[in-house]
């Protein structure tokens, strides 16, 4: 009887997996996940201000293994303006501002080994704890007047777009 208890109680658990960040469904394309990238900048932008951002780093990958094509994309900006608020204080809105956009669970803290001293994210396995099983991080970093985050998208099935394609356009391609 204990052990049909037992099993009973296990089984009822089996559908009740708690949250994790890796649990986010990264069936997507390389649109999609090109876009996600695009939306945890906005995120970003939307905490630490619009404009002032410099210094973009955009960039595709090919991350696929044997003959399977996959794709990531990358991109890392800086800004070097006055902050909306305290460092850690911003970051703390951006703990918030990436949870609006599906990614719970980021943590704050604190570098003391880089001069200036900087309040960091890294998402999702805290700062320097490497990415997620898909190649999927986002990190932060903030300290007086400047701002930074470099963010890791998906690998996801599908062919990195070529230099000069709409999703990879060559710097005259640009508005």
């Amino acid at each position: 009887m204990a052990s049909v208890v037992v099993t009973m109680l296990l089984a009822g658990c089996a559908d009740a997996v708690p949250y994790s960040p890796m649990q986010k469904d990264t069936s997507m394309n390389v649109e999609e996940s090109h876009q996600d990238v695009l939306d945890v900048f906005a995120a970003v932008r939307s905490v630490v201000g619009e404009d002032g951002w410099g210094d973009d780093d955009p960039a595709w990958f090919i991350c696929g293994t044997g003959s399977h094509e996959a794709a990531q994309y990358s991109y890392s900006a800086t800004r070097r303006l006055p902050l909306p608020g305290t460092p850690e204080q911003v970051a703390r809105r951006v703990v918030t501002a990436l949870a609006a956009v599906g990614y719970d669970g980021a943590r704050v803290q604190r570098d003391a080994t880089l001069t200036p001293e900087r309040t960091v994210i890294g998402y999702p396995n805290g700062y320097l704890g490497g990415t997620a099983s898909d190649g999927f991080a986002v990190m932060f970093q903030v300290y007086e007047s400047h701002a930074d985050v470099s963010i890791y998208g998906h690998c996801v099935p599908g062919r990195a777009p070529k230099f000069g394609e709409p999703l990879n356009p060559r710097p005259t391609d640009l508005p």
